[in-house]
């Protein structure tokens, strides 16, 4: 079977991302939490001193349906495949909780 791939993206407010899969699940991702996930040295050494303008996003872009491209408030820009997105989801199915459903996948 495939890994999911990135069908749609939209924002959540101003702090959260929203993925929608191709199988269905939907996850949504604080900005933060993205962030903080960053894998860089750079991010790694900053944490957990984030400031704010390091979780504020300038720009997000989907790059093909695998891909997902942040440019941040602070000037640093991250990158992220589906398979580490997907990892990142807390939802209660995610998470193995899934009597507590926020989604219908």
């Amino acid at each position: 079977m495939a890994a999911p791939t990135i069908a749609k993206l939209r924002e959540v407010g101003r702090y959260a991302v929203g993925i929608d899969w191709s199988d269905g699940h939907d996850s949504i991702l604080p900005y933060r939490h993205l962030r903080s996930a960053c894998p860089c040295n750079d991010c790694r050494a900053l944490e957990p001193a984030l400031d704010a303008r390091a979780t504020e996003l300038g720009r997000m872009q989907l790059v093909g349906n695998r891909t997902l491209f942040l440019a941040w408030a602070d000037a640093h820009e991250t990158l992220f495949v589906a398979e580490e997105l997907r990892a990142l989801c807390r939802c209660a199915h995610c998470v193995g909780e899934p009597n507590y459903p926020i989604t219908g996948q």
